[in-house]
C-alpha cells in the first residue's frame, strides 16, 4: 500500500509532508501525531457528496496494511 497526501496552497505552492510513498502508519501519524493513547487503529475519512453518496476510506496504523473504500457501504 502507498498512499500520497497533499494540499494546494492558496499562494499557487503543493504541500506534500510525506513523499510518494506514505505508509498507514505515517498517514495515522501525521493526522493524529504520536502521543495520542491509545494509538488509533486507523484514520477514517468519510465524504458525502452533493448527490449523497458516501465514501469512506480506511487508512490502518501499519507499515504493512492495506487502506480500503466503501462506496454507500460496498467496498470497491
Amino acid at each position: 500500500m502507498s498512499i500520497k497526501v497533499t494540499a494546494p496552497l492558496v499562494n499557487g505552492n503543493l504541500w506534500d509532508p510525506l513523499g510518494e510513498r506514505a505508509s498507514g502508519a505515517e498517514i495515522v501519524e501525521l493526522i493524529c501525531g504520536d502521543d495520542l493513547r491509545p494509538p488509533p487503529t486507523s484514520v477514517v475519512i468519510t465524504i458525502t457528496t452533493e448527490s449523497g453518496k458516501r465514501v469512506e476510506v480506511r487508512i490502518p496504523n501499519s507499515d504493512t496494511g492495506n487502506a480500503s473504500v466503501r462506496i454507500d457501504g460496498k467496498s470497491v
